[in-house]
């Protein structure tokens, strides 16, 4: 087997069920020995900011010595990304044995069941297995999509369990609803766990109290009114949140001092849980933190910033920064989307701030019709250009844009991937 055949198991949409229960992942975890028990978890959901509560947390566990996995997605460059020792990611070699290993189960169950897995539960059963072989100290197990059915919600307990925001997206499987959807969400708390909650509407938060009620857990609230903002800037970032005073950060974006306030939230759910972390390493690993694609500069002349905004509560986020950070300012927005995000919605919210717009397909097959974008862009009184990929893109900037302007790029983590390879 070689890495190739690994992504037809791991990074291709291949399953045929439905997704009515985690039965069949429990099947297979069986099969292979359940290597998603016995291991300590934070567990992390959310519509938004995952990726990036997620760097905060590891840089944090990092500066206390600890060895953590990591289970994220989407990945920007390469599959292996999305498991992760520390530092470093799963090595070819270990995703080949692992998948070689668990392949006649997976055909023996699909035969069984006369249905295929998809990709995302073979993905986290590679994962599992991996982190059981490494056993770290802690494991930060990022959903995929969602709570109640997402396959890493097949754990049974956590250290401390996360809802960093909820907004719109993904309604085909969630709901139409921020209700529905906070719903599904609130699952991953567990019996006797606690979950803290970034920033959400009043009317939100019954439906995770009484999640918590129902499995004797307890529910821990963002306020905003406890965040005292002292500085923003592209360098940096200093706020108070309750008793910790001046704290920094390296990353853009005053939803970035929310995200970091759960893990501060967390500090002593942790400690308590018998991970031992100082409040010097939760400050040095805060302001160390870092995390590629969101709002991340690539370019100096023009400047040109990257951000892995994609849907509208994300827009929103990469809106205030702009406003926040580049007080009267146009931009060139780079913008590439899937065709079934509400794309239209989120141009209109930045066409306020937009010099002009550079259209570009993230994907051949499901990318959005960057002529017809183009053509309602123009309707409404904009400029827009199309460009046949991001190499055209990087060429148009090089030699088309003042050097004195900037460039925003938003609406696909797969052109962030792609803008990533260019530049290297």
């Amino acid at each position: 087997m070689d890495m190739d055949k690994v992504i037809q198991y791991i990074n291709t949409n291949r399953g045929n069920g439905q997704k009515e229960s985690l039965n069949r992942l429990f099947k297979l975890l069986d099969r292979v020995g359940n290597p998603h028990k016995n291991l300590n978890y934070i567990h992390i959901t959310g519509t938004n900011g995952k990726g990036s509560t997620s760097a905060l947390f590891y840089s944090v566990l990092k500066e206390a010595n600890l060895t953590v996995g990591i289970f994220t997605s989407p990945h920007l460059e390469k599959v292996n990304e999305r498991i992760r020792l520390n530092d470093d990611m799963i090595a070819d070699e270990d995703y080949i044995r692992i998948v070689e290993k668990i392949e006649p189960v997976i055909l023996e169950l699909e035969e069984e069941m006369s249905e295929n897995f998809y990709a995302f539960e073979l993905l986290t059963t590679v994962a599992f297995l991996y982190f059981q072989e490494k056993q770290p100290d802690l494991v930060l197990l990022e959903a995929g999509i969602g709570g109640r059915l997402d396959s890493t919600n097949v754990i049974e307990e956590s250290l401390v369990s996360v809802i960093t925001s909820i907004g719109l997206d993904h309604m085909k499987t969630l709901g139409n609803t921020k209700e529905e959807i906070i719903y599904e969400k609130a699952q991953i708390l567990k019996e006797n766990d606690r979950l803290v909650v970034g920033p959400v509407e009043d009317r939100l938060k019954p439906i995770v109290r009484q999640r918590a009620e129902a499995v004797n857990g307890l529910a821990t609230f963002i306020r905003k009114e406890d965040i005292i903002i002292h500085e923003t800037t592209l360098e940096q970032q200093v706020f108070d949140y309750k008793d910790w005073k001046n704290v920094t950060l390296s990353m853009v974006g005053t939803h970035q001092i929310e995200n970091a306030c759960l893990v501060l939230e967390a500090f002593n759910t942790l400690n308590a849980r018998g991970i031992f972390i100082s409040k010097e390493a939760v400050l040095k690993g805060l302001k160390k933190a870092h995390w590629p694609g969101r709002f991340e500069k690539v370019l100096d002349e023009p400047l040109f910033y990257m951000d892995g905004a994609h849907n509208e509560a994300g827009v929103k986020r990469l809106v205030e920064t702009l406003e926040e950070t580049f007080p009267d300012n146009k931009f060139h927005f780079v913008v590439g989307m899937m065709q079934d995000k509400e794309y239209e919605v989120m141009l209109d919210q930045v066409q306020h701030l937009a010099k002009e717009f550079i259209l570009v397909s993230p994907d051949p097959y499901r990318g959005f019709d960057v002529d017809a974008v183009a053509e309602m862009l123009r309707g409404k009184g904009h400029q827009a250009i199309i460009k046949s990929d991001m190499a055209d893109v990087l060429t148009y900037i090089e030699n088309e844009i003042s050097k004195e302007d900037t460039v925003i790029q938003f609406g696909s983590l797969y052109l962030v991937g792609d803008v990533k390879r260019l530049i290297k």
